[in-house]
């Protein structure tokens, strides 16, 4: 014996297109900003460009959402200095004549 268990169908809706996108207006220099979009006729137009990457308030009105977005950032900062500071370490430490004024402190001078 079988038995056939009818579905009940179902429609399902999907958006096609449901943000607007166009490569021309990605062409033109600051199309998701106003202050940007005027032309780069002086240096204010680079700082604004950088400035709206780091403007958390404008994306979203989320403490907690906004106060992750600048821990984080610190914290890549932070990880980016470290970094810096760790390559100079190492290269202070490799290329220097410690071992050698270590055994003739008197003749040798310190490279730091």
């Amino acid at each position: 014996m079988i038995i056939h268990l009818s579905e009940p169908e179902v429609k399902i809706l999907v958006d096609r297109d449901p943000v607007k996108t166009s490569f021309e207006e990605w062409a033109r220099p600051g199309h998701f900003s106003r202050t940007i979009a005027k032309r780069p006729d002086s240096t204010t137009w680079i700082w604004n460009l950088h400035a709206d990457a780091h403007d958390f308030d404008s994306h979203t009105s989320d403490l907690e959402e906004i106060s992750r977005k600048i821990f984080s950032a610190h914290f890549g900062q932070l990880s980016i200095i470290f970094l810096w500071l760790s390559g100079m370490y190492f290269h202070g430490a490799r290329f220097s004549n410690y071992e050698a004024w270590l055994s003739d402190p008197t003749h040798i001078r310190p490279s730091a």
